[in-house]
């Protein structure tokens, strides 16, 4: 289906849609609503351009119009996010002119971000059940990441639509439970670490072939340091977002986001112990690369879970907020 298929009123969008999409933009574009910080033709040219494509998915009713333009929040809203993005830009020391379209984009087809890096943009990276691609930009550097929401859609352990608002219903202390499966990870490392060093040699394995041969050494050191960082780091990172009180959303992604890189980091030094003991294969390592997918997967669609059946219980306690228990 081709955009210009979905700019003009036709049998595949419906001019109500059309209509609820070109209002939504102009609104957008007004500099009443943009606070004092024009959005650019490049930013307002791709965001029109997701909404398209997540219509190309559903009838292209006025109604689909409405509920894709939901998941960008109001005008007003998305662009106070350009404001206060302009803001904190040109605030930085030394800050030349604002160039909002150079910070994200793609070259040869692949998609960068290197605006400042915000809990916010990683948790809607990590967990988006409502985009239906499994793999999405980062939220910080060249290439693509994984959606678990997504993930878990297909894989059949949510729906699309089970939750008002990720997480937010869950109770607090499950949020900042969380914490303790990343945190157990790095542990599970250190204990590792600790039965494995002085059996490593001063040169150990760091890269395999497919095949599981190494083709690649680096120092005992060097190699073990940055798995550390890799494994900690993330961490460190999740428990100051739960210890400044984020919202709920923030701070289950950041868990599940620690879980993953703590989990690779495990996986990995498994690996350069295998192999610096003589055996070949690279399984442990294949081992750790599914663990560091399904372990965040199954934490965030439990608590995903968790949040459907708190707004339930809401709901059938408080049948007034919605009219119906879904």
């Amino acid at each position: 289906m081709s955009d210009s298929a979905r700019t003009s009123p036709g049998d595949e969008l419906s001019r109500d849609a059309a209509a609820v999409i070109d209002d939504y933009f102009a609104q957008l574009a007004s500099p009443e609503v943009g606070a004092g910080a024009a959005i650019g033709a490049d930013e307002l040219a791709e965001l029109r351009s997701h909404v398209l494509d997540r219509l190309s998915a559903t009838p292209g009713t006025a109604a689909d119009a409405t509920g894709v333009l939901a998941e960008l929040g109001s005008p007003e809203t998305l662009a106070h996010a350009f404001a206060e993005a302009a803001a904190e830009h040109d605030a930085e020391p030394g800050a030349g002119p604002r160039r909002a379209s150079a910070l994200t984009g793609r070259v040869l087809g692949i998609p960068y971000d290197v605006r400042r890096p915000s809990t916010d943009r990683y948790a809607s990276r990590t967990w988006n059940p409502t985009d239906s691609r499994i793999l999405v930009p980062k939220a910080l550097g060249m290439g693509w990441t994984i959606n678990f929401g997504a993930l878990a859609v297909k894989a059949r352990l949510i729906r699309q639509d089970d939750e008002d608002a990720p997480f937010e219903a869950v109770p607090d202390r499950v949020v900042t439970a969380t914490l303790a499966a990343p945190i157990a990870a790095v542990a599970a490392f250190g204990v590792t670490l600790a039965a494995t060093w002085s059996s490593l040699p001063a040169s150990v394995p760091v890269h395999w072939g497919i095949s599981g041969q190494v083709d690649g050494y680096g120092s005992r050191g060097s190699a073990i340091g940055s798995l550390t960082l890799l494994a900690a780091v993330p961490v460190l990172v999740a428990v100051g977002v739960h210890a400044r009180r984020r919202r709920a959303f923030n701070r289950v992604a950041a868990s599940a986001v620690s879980l993953a890189f703590a989990a690779l980091a495990l996986a990995l030094l498994a690996g350069t112990s295998y192999s610096a003991g003589g055996s070949s294969g690279a399984w442990p390592i294949w081992i750790g690369i599914g663990g560091s997918v399904a372990l965040p997967l199954l934490l965030l669609a439990g608590v995903s879970r968790l949040g459907r059946a708190a707004e339930q219980r809401r709901d059938i306690s408080s049948p007034t907020s919605k009219g119906r228990a879904r």
